[in-house]
């Protein structure tokens, strides 16, 4: 259900409009790596960090600690591990030390990424095998892309370091994509040839569970060049106290107009316009009041952006804010 459900999203939100396209958990996603020929329009460092700025223990990945995860997307293997709370003592009496990750720094991990030139070899792989779609979309076989596209998900546990839910846990799946370029085949009704539909490099999508809202978009992926698009993505996971995950407002990191490349290609025509972010990709969720499903009387809510682009580390970052104030809210 997930990978149909991430798939549709990939294809189906094009345009900066919004509107009721179906009910599921809620979500954000950004385009992290975009890139024509080796030359990308959406410019990261080649690694990735995932840093804790809140109160909670987080475990990453499946238990038990140590289980391997997102291979293919680092220059080294990656284990399930957590992270400690901002707060915690350097040391702990429990039998369970407190984690501050790697030397990057205090409660934090840095994973150094494969070439963002080529595609990750995920787990899972939609390879295309000849498929051909009407003009209308039906009658689908195989995967629903002319290239590859693969990717691996992963839970994200706040408020633990055993890697399970219980009841003052809260969770996210976390998920990569990498494509070799979307784009759909199709053939008109005797028609003599197949046509392709390219679809946009997607920068920014987000989902409230019922509606889901406008991909920003820099540039078209296809054609006979190669291109590559990488993608992060959250998703709802598990849920406590009445609350739901919740997407942060869509212009978190600045949205705005691009002339020249703000429409996308379909056939030999171009297509809707749409918005590109200026700097960077940065998206995220919220859930409001975590501190009350924790247990901790702070009042405080549980924060999750994703961030890449302008020529910085791709980042997952974990933070508490208080309460009473709204502002990472999608109004």
């Amino acid at each position: 259900m997930f990978r149909k459900i991430l798939l549709c999203t990939l294809v189906l939100l094009l345009t900066a409009c919004s509107g009721l396209v179906f009910a599921t958990d809620p979500y954000a996603s950004i385009m992290a790596f975009n890139g024509h020929s080796g030359k990308p329009n959406v410019s990261t460092l080649g690694v990735m960090d995932i840093i804790n700025m809140t109160p909670w223990d987080i475990s990453i990945g499946k238990g038990p600690m140590g289980t391997p995860m997102l291979n293919g997307m680092s220059t080294q293997e990656i284990n399930s591990f957590w992270l400690s709370g901002f707060n915690k003592p350097a040391s702990s009496s429990g039998s369970t030390p407190s984690n501050f990750g790697n030397n990057f720094a205090f409660h934090s991990i840095q994973i150094p990424l494969s070439n963002l030139s080529n595609m990750w070899p995920l787990a899972s792989n939609q390879s295309p095998n000849g498929q051909t779609i009407t003009p209308t979309g039906q009658n689908v076989t195989n995967s629903p892309y002319t290239n590859p596209t693969a990717y691996a998900t992963i839970p994200i546990v706040f408020n633990s370091k055993s890697f399970a839910q219980n009841n003052n846990t809260v969770a996210l799946n976390f998920s990569a994509t990498s494509s070799a370029g979307f784009q759909v085949m199709y053939v008109l009704p005797g028609g003599p040839r197949p046509m392709i539909d390219y679809y946009p490099g997607t920068a920014l999508s987000l989902g409230d569970g019922t509606n889901n809202y406008g991909w920003v978009s820099c540039d078209y992926a296809g054609g006979n060049t190669a291109t590559i698009v990488d993608f992060l993505t959250i998703q709802q996971l598990q849920t406590q106290g009445g609350n739901n995950w919740q997407p942060i407002t869509n212009n978190l990191g600045g949205v705005t107009q691009n002339t020249q490349n703000s429409k996308y290609k379909s056939g030999s025509s171009w297509q809707t316009a749409v918005q590109c972010p200026a700097y960077l990709n940065v998206g995220g969720m919220v859930y409001p009041n975590f501190s009350q499903v924790a247990g901790d009387n702070e009042g405080l809510d549980l924060v999750v952006i994703l961030q890449a682009g302008g020529y910085t580390d791709m980042q997952v970052l974990f933070l508490a804010v208080p309460h009473n104030s709204d502002k990472f809210l999608k109004s």
